[in-house]
C-alpha cells in the first residue's frame, strides 16, 4: 500500500489545517472502553490509530484509522510502517481483553490459557513488535487497562482475577526495563462502569448495592476511564510511572457501613 504525499499529510491532521499534538495507538479500539478512549484522544487533538481483530468496514469508517491485526508481529510492523512514515508513537494503550465466569470447580485449563493469552501475552507480543520496529517515540507513554479485580476477588471470576493480577508484574517489569529510555508505564483499573451492558446484566437491586457502596454514590463511567488514560499518556504526566490507578469512584477502597 503506497500513499501519496497529500494522503500522508492528511493522516497527520485531526481536521483540515490542524496538525495533531500526538500519535496514539489503541489496541481493543472496537470495545466500549477502547472506543471511548479513541474518541477522547481524537477530540483533544491526537491522531489515533485503532487496532483489533475485526476487519469490519463500518468499524473502520467509525474509527477512521484502523489496523485489523492478525497476530503476526511482521504484519503489525508493516501496517504501522505504512501509516507512520516519519512519525513515532507518543503513546500506546491496551484496552483489549477476554472475560468469562469460572471458579475452581468449573476450571478449564484450555480456556484459562486462552484468557492469559488475550489479557497478558497479547500485550507483550504487540509491544515486542512495536519496539522491534522502532515505532515508539522518545519518552513515550504506555497505559494498560486492567481491572480493580486484579487486587480484590469477585465470585466466579477465577481466571479473570488471575490474569489481571499478572498485569501487576508486567507493568512493574516494563517500568524498570523501559524507564532508562524515559518511557512511562501505568495501568488504569476500572470497576463496574455505567454502560448499557452493565445495566442489562445487573438487576436494579444489584445496581443499587453497587452505587450505595461507592463513595460518590454513582458508578464510574467511560469518560472517567478515558480522561485518566489521557492524562497518564500526556506530556503533563512527567513522573507518574509503575502505578495502578483505579477509576471506580472510590469503590475498591471503601467499606460503607
Amino acid at each position: 500500500m503506497n500513499l501519496s504525499v497529500n494522503e500522508v499529510y492528511k493522516l497527520n491532521e485531526v481536521k483540515p489545517g490542524v496538525l495533531v499534538l500526538s500519535v496514539a495507538l489503541i489496541f481493543g479500539a472496537s470495545g466500549s472502553i477502547g472506543k471511548a478512549i479513541y474518541q477522547y484522544f481524537h477530540e483533544r487533538g491526537s491522531r489515533v490509530i485503532g487496532v483489533g481483530r475485526s476487519n469490519d468496514s463500518n468499524l473502520k469508517a467509525y474509527l477512521m484509522e484502523w489496523i485489523a491485526w492478525t497476530g503476526s508481529e511482521s504484519q503489525l510492523n508493516q501496517e504501522l510502517g505504512i501509516r507512520l512514515v516519519d512519525k513515532k508513537l507518543d503513546c500506546v494503550v491496551w484496552a483489549q481483553g477476554m472475560n468469562f465466569n469460572d471458579k475452581i470447580s468449573s476450571f478449564d485449563s484450555t480456556k484459562h490459557l486462552q484468557m492469559y493469552e488475550a489479557n497478558v501475552v497479547f500485550i507483550l507480543k504487540s509491544l515486542h513488535a512495536i519496539m522491534g520496529g522502532n515505532f515508539l517515540a522518545q519518552n513515550a507513554r504506555l497505559c494498560i487497562i486492567s481491572s480493580i479485580w486484579q487486587n480484590i476477588a469477585r465470585q466466579e471470576k477465577l481466571s479473570y482475577c488471575v490474569t489481571k493480577s499478572a498485569l501487576q508484574g508486567l507493568v512493574q517489569s516494563l517500568t524498570v526495563d523501559l524507564g532508562r529510555e524515559g518511557i512511562l508505564v501505568n495501568a488504569v483499573l476500572p470497576g463496574a462502569l455505567d454502560t448499557p451492558m452493565t445495566r442489562s446484566n445487573l438487576n436494579s437491586a444489584q445496581l443499587e448495592n453497587l452505587e450505595s457502596a461507592t463513595p460518590l454514590k454513582s458508578l464510574a463511567n467511560l469518560g472517567d476511564v478515558a480522561g485518566l488514560v489521557h492524562y497518564l499518556c500526556s506530556q503533563d504526566n512527567t513522573g507518574i510511572t509503575g502505578q495502578f490507578i483505579a477509576a471506580d469512584r472510590g469503590f475498591s477502597n471503601a467499606r460503607i457501613l
